[in-house]
């Protein structure tokens, strides 16, 4: 008969993850293959799970094996992120929403640290409350993007478009990420830190609204505050001032009022004239590579339209395509573009500065071991 090998974990480690988690304990208990009953018995320090079920629990936290061997739950910095929903929509965090938020956390708290280690010079930021005027504080950091409209104009398609910005946004020393959370997560999340500053976009969402949501993000890095936005966009019944006044500063970016002004009369718009159909609007997403919904808004709050506009908008018209087969990129370039350039070459820096090792940054990368030279020749480390 063979011999059934228990797993020791700490009782109090294996509460922590299940509540870091943000996972029912029930739907823990059926991920370990046992009932309930048998998951209070571990907790409660009444008995251990066999080594098959704790890494079938390992698996559902998303936690190393060995973690469930430590004497006490890690005492890791709290995300203290302001979590903003529509009213109707009332929950907590779920745990994809959960996982995300603590791998760029801890990629973040690395990051901020080789910044200061490295001597680089501090993000680019403007610095506002949302007391102050975000169409202001939208011009300022315009500026040091440096990306003229008339550049952004000339992009072939909202792919390249959010790929501009990106690169736009790490030069000016902010970290953007990807992040895999599904169709029911955060349009994205923002984690202020004066020396790595965060914003990371829900990959479940098509192109133009990723773009509107980098720079709704970046409104609350503006007001130096860390939010998980599940709506980015202005509903009528839109009442939470802080994301309102993200929503226009974003607007203001990536759609100049004075600018959108010109190019509606360059359409054939004159001016008091109110538009009833979508066709003005859909040739302005289609320039500023927004999304028809941030293009209808934008006319309403310009006084061009009003909100009966907003209700010929097609459902699902921001919904992102069905994927077409791709060319199938392997893990260590879906993680290249899922933290971004400028992660990647600051850690290509810290190991020639003897900062972090070989493995260290294949561990935070996420990547095989054998892949590091391939991923160490293509990217030039950081000045």
């Amino acid at each position: 008969m063979s011999r059934v090998v228990e797993f020791p974990i700490t009782p109090s480690v294996l509460r922590w993850a299940i509540n870091e988690s943000g996972y029912l304990p029930e739907e823990v208990a059926a991920a370990a293959g046992v009932n309930f009953s048998e998951l209070e018995r571990w907790l409660s320090d009444q008995g251990k799970p066999t080594l098959t079920s704790a890494r079938k629990l390992a698996s559902k936290l998303h936690r190393p094996l060995a973690s469930f061997l430590l004497p006490e739950p890690p005492k890791n910095r709290s995300l203290a992120v302001q979590f903003r929903h529509p009213q109707d929509q009332e929950r907590d965090l779920n745990p994809e929403e959960r996982r995300s938020l603590r791998r760029v956390g801890r990629l973040q708290e690395v990051l901020s640290w080789l910044v200061k280690e490295l001597g680089l010079p501090s993000p680019k930021t403007t610095s506002a409350t949302t007391h102050d005027d975000p169409v202001a504080a939208a011009r300022k950091t315009r500026e040091f993007i440096n990306i003229s409209t008339s550049r952004q104009k000339a992009w072939h398609s909202q792919s390249d478009a959010f790929d501009e910005w990106r690169k736009g946004l790490e030069h000016a020393g902010y970290l953007v990420f990807l992040v895999s959370a599904g169709k029911e997560s955060v349009n994205g999340f923002s984690l202020w830190d004066s020396s790595a500053p965060v914003v990371a976009v829900n990959t479940a969402r098509n192109e133009a609204s990723r773009i509107f949501t980098l720079f709704h993000e970046l409104g609350h890095l503006v007001t130096k505050t860390s939010s998980a936005c599940l709506e980015s966009l202005h509903t009528k019944s839109r009442t939470d001032p802080v994301e309102r006044w993200c929503e226009r500063f974003a607007a203001e970016l990536l759609m100049p009022r004075d600018d959108v002004r010109d190019t509606l009369l360059r359409f054939g718009w004159q001016a008091g004239q109110v538009v009833s159909n979508l066709k003005l609007a859909e040739q302005t997403a289609r320039l500023y590579k927004v999304s028809l919904r941030a293009a209808v808004i934008r006319l309403i709050e310009i006084g061009v339209t009003d909100w009966d506009l907003y209700d010929q908008i097609p459902p699902f018209s921001d919904g992102k395509r069905p994927g077409g087969g791709g060319t199938g990129r392997d893990r260590t370039q879906i993680r290249e573009d899922q933290v971004g350039e400028r992660v990647t070459s600051l850690l290509m820096t810290a190991v020639k500065k003897d900062l972090l090792n070989h493995s260290q940054v294949v561990t935070l990368l996420d990547i095989p071991d054998a892949k590091f030279d391939t991923l160490s020749q293509a990217r030039k480390p950081t000045a």
